[in-house]
């Protein structure tokens, strides 16, 4: 009988995987099989996203010890469940950490998660956004429907944006000792000119600044 290669870890987004089922392979201990919505088997599964959850609870004489977390890739969150060495891992890492997490599928009741077998910390913004584009590039070369981020994350992140965006130019204006034109600040902050007018075009409302001269704004 051949002996049974599991592969390499297959870059998914977490909606294929909570869309899909988990069967299982023979009696072998590692033959859980996803079958995604796709139609794509995969044994060994590798997700990025922000862990926004995690539970965690120490072992005694009658039970392991264990940590559930929960990552978020912006289409749907999944659970990853660590037993003994396995939840001393997942238990490094807190709420709000980016992660690359390579695990196994199994599935309890209606719910599927994983079983980790490594996790990486994705702690600079270039590695996210390689991450990002390799994964958006599997499903174009597969020919795959790339999933649509939850509406409501999706707002989120554009209102958060908004939000930083909004600091940067009242900060460039508030701490001037002097006026400051609306060049000089598309200059500083290299945001689109429609977006520094809507935010000029809320301080002046909101009565934060005002314009002693056309396109010059100053602290109120």
């Amino acid at each position: 009988m051949n002996k049974f290669i599991q592969g390499p870890a297959i870059l998914v987004y977490i909606s294929d995987v909570i869309n899909g089922r988990v069967i299982k392979e023979g009696e072998e201990r590692f033959r859980y099989v996803l079958m995604t919505a796709n139609n794509e088997k995969i044994y060994r599964i590798r997700i990025t996203g922000t862990l926004v959850h995690k539970y965690h609870s120490l072992g005694s004489a009658d039970k392991k010890e264990f940590t559930a977390i929960s990552i978020d890739d912006g289409t749907e969150t999944i659970q990853v469940k660590g037993w003994e060495e396995g939840a001393q891992v997942l238990n490094r890492y807190g709420v709000g950490n980016e992660v690359d997490i390579i695990g196994r599928p199994r599935s309890s009741e209606d719910e599927i998660f994983l079983v980790p077998e490594t996790v990486i910390n994705v702690d600079s913004h270039d590695r996210e956004l390689y991450m990002r584009v390799k994964k958006v590039k599997r499903y174009l070369d597969k020919g795959f429907t790339i999933p649509a981020l939850k509406r409501e994350k999706l707002e989120k992140e554009i209102d958060e944006e908004k939000e930083k965006a909004r600091d940067i130019v009242w900060e460039i204006i508030a701490e001037s000792n002097s006026s400051v034109t609306l060049d000089e600040i598309l200059e500083k902050t290299k945001l689109e000119k429609a977006v520094v007018e809507e935010i000029i075009h809320d301080l002046l409302n909101r009565g934060d600044i005002f314009e002693p001269t056309a396109l010059v704004f100053r602290k109120a």
